[in-house]
């Protein structure tokens, strides 16, 4: 991987008066983010420690520099999701309760797991959070669909999920090198990730006493499984990385990210000093 991570500070102006559901008003689809959205700060928290753990047995200077802006990254895409999630509190979804319960599990993991299994786990995160984002900046006609401050969120965090997605993976390499362990971590991993997103994301359905019609529903199945959905898109990926030898990298993303500046200028301006 090139040396192209860049940490960037961003301001997120989040509107109070924004959307309930912020994605078209469907509440299936804007839950689901919700979920993921509450799982990210701790999450975040522990892809740094796993990496961390490493960082002094990591012998290539180079590999070092990208650890330092994966940190970096990684700690500034908790702060912004804490941020939203406490503007989703406010309306009344109880997103701490499920940021409380992701992160249960991830104490969880810390205690009962040893460190490569920990950083396998972030390995196996890493790949399907850059999975999602290609598919956001691959499809702007959604990203149009999204309450603005998600949206400028979402394309911020999906480009740097791209910039850093083989660290975690090249330190697995250079520290570790169990393909046999990473893949069946992977496998794991994939379940418990969508198996505890439906299940957070009916919790917070449930805490809104919001029923999904038939027309939502529909439209819920083809952002997932339609033409070009989220899932239907996303599998391909994730079974890539059950091939031996696999590296994050044999998927060319870069073509979605070059010159993002120019493409999103109004996500852009947000930077600051």
């Amino acid at each position: 991987m090139d040396n192209s991570i860049t940490v960037r500070r961003m301001n997120f102006a989040i509107d109070k008066d924004m959307e309930k559901y912020w994605f078209g008003g469907n509440p299936l689809i804007s839950t689901f983010f919700y979920a993921l959205s509450g799982t990210f700060p701790d999450g975040e928290r522990f892809f740094i420690d796993t990496v961390r753990y490493y960082r002094e047995d990591v012998k290539d200077p180079k590999l070092q520099q990208e650890i330092r802006a994966f940190i970096g990254q990684e700690a500034h895409h908790g702060k912004a999701h804490e941020d939203f999630n406490n503007a989703l509190e406010a309306k009344g979804f109880p997103v701490n309760t499920v940021a409380a319960k992701a992160k249960a599990l991830l104490d969880l993991a810390r205690k009962r797991l040893k460190p490569q299994r920990q950083l396998a786990i972030t390995v196996a995160l890493e790949h399907v959070t850059a999975t999602m984002a290609e598919h956001a900046l691959r499809h702007p006609e959604l990203l149009e669909q999204m309450d603005p401050t998600f949206r400028k969120m979402i394309i911020w965090h999906a480009v740097e999920e791209i910039e850093h997605k083989a660290v975690a993976f090249d330190v697995f390499r250079e520290c570790v090198d169990n393909e046999f362990l990473r893949r069946r971590v992977m496998f794991m991993t994939l379940l418990l990730f969508f198996g505890r997103a439906i299940s957070f994301q009916r919790l917070l359905m449930h805490a809104d006493n919001r029923r999904a019609s038939l027309k939502e529903w529909w439209q819920a199945m083809k952002f997932f499984w339609g033409k070009g959905g989220l899932m239907r898109e996303s599998i391909p990926h994730f079974l890539k990385a059950f091939k031996r030898g696999f590296h994050p990298e044999d998927i060319d993303q870069k073509p979605l990210i070059e010159n993002w500046q120019q493409r999103y200028p109004d996500v852009a301006g947000l930077q600051t000093n």
